[in-house]
């Protein structure tokens, strides 16, 4: 036999109250003049009767939806590949649990994240959003400032506009600091394995590879520049090429640290060692950078703050509270671990 759901009704009759006081607990409303006691008496019927709110009728009382939307634009392979996303989300969820919102992770792809985005604003199926778009067309950077114009707030988690909330890691200082350091201790051809993106963000931190090493007089070589994604495959297909040139570099740069240990099977299948004959280095500090062999040095970025920034800025947003700053930017720090060969001497 199918067990009756238990009601609100229920739960006021056993705390001895009405069902709009039950309302009133369960939503936090703080202007409704409830004692402490009798909260504690709903909240006591609540865990007796092991009642669960029906979320349509939280929505009604809230007068807005209880989910706030992770909208990602990264294709489906990364999201399970990548630990940048889990770890985001874990700093999100911890954030917007205790403020009662549940979370909606959508999936859209490159030319459809537009759609899903204004899909979920526009229905009211989400409070708010969160939103992973790397660099978006005008249009839709207008769409979401309007949106945010018009009581729908949503933060960035990359800075797209000056006018749209957002929250960020300072990848591109990242990238001057770990190549500095292959530079400190020594190596002068570095080679780097960058992103098959076409990405405004992408191009900033090749850019900033270049930079750090002519600002050390140092000339990149086109020949030691190759492009992989998210996945330790095109790490080794991309090392591969570069061992294949014919005039192989003393060190390694890997955008991401899943290409960083492609790259190391293919530099030891040419029987050469790491960091002996190459040094190599990535960028993100995943949890398994400290146990591969030799450990790799990394980028460490606080990725579950980043979750949690954004979430508390949003949350904010939604609830009419101040925003201090309207753009949070956080910072990476550099892991030194044995796969760069510190400490060397120039």
């Amino acid at each position: 036999m199918k067990s009756r759901r238990i009601t609100s009704k229920q739960v006021a009759e056993l705390a001895g109250v009405s069902q709009t006081t039950v309302s009133f607990v369960l939503n936090n409303v703080v202007d409704a003049n409830i004692s402490d006691e009798t909260k504690e008496r709903v909240l006591n019927a609540v865990r007796e009767l092991n009642y669960t709110p029906h979320a349509g009728a939280r929505t009604l009382a809230r007068g807005r939806s209880d989910t706030i939307a992770l909208v990602l634009q990264q294709p489906h392979r990364q999201v399970f590949i990548d630990e940048y996303l889990p770890r985001v989300l874990t700093g999100i969820t911890e954030v917007t649990q205790r403020a009662g919102f549940r979370i909606l992770v959508e999936q859209a792809a490159t030319d459809n994240a537009s759609n899903v985005f204004r899909r979920l604003l526009q229905s009211r199926e989400a409070a708010g959003a969160i939103i992973n778009f790397g660099s978006p067309p005008r249009q839709d950077i207008d769409y979401i400032i309007d949106c945010t114009e018009n009581g729908m707030p949503v933060v960035a988690l990359d800075h797209i506009d000056p006018a749209v909330y957002s929250v960020t890691v300072d990848k591109v200082n990242g990238v001057h600091i770990i190549v500095q350091h292959l530079i400190d201790l020594g190596y002068r051809r570095i080679a780097c394995i960058t992103y098959d993106d076409q990405q405004t963000h992408v191009h900033f931190r090749l850019d900033q590879f270049r930079a750090t090493m002519a600002q050390n007089g140092l000339a990149v070589d086109p020949n030691l520049i190759r492009w992989g994604k998210f996945d330790p495959e095109t790490g080794y297909a991309a090392m591969q090429s570069i061992l294949d040139s014919g005039s192989p570099p003393d060190a390694v740069y890997a955008m991401n640290d899943v290409m960083a240990f492609g790259a190391i099977r293919a530099i030891r299948e040419r029987g050469l060692r790491v960091p002996e004959d190459i040094a190599i280095v990535g960028f993100d500090n995943v949890r398994l950078a400290g146990f591969c062999h030799p450990p790799l040095t990394t980028m460490n970025e606080p990725d579950e703050e980043h979750g949690r920034k954004a979430a508390e800025m949003l949350i904010a947003l939604l609830n009419g509270e101040p925003v201090e700053n309207r753009h949070v930017t956080l910072h990476t720090q550099l892991v030194v671990r044995e796969s760069c060969g510190a400490p060397r001497k120039k």
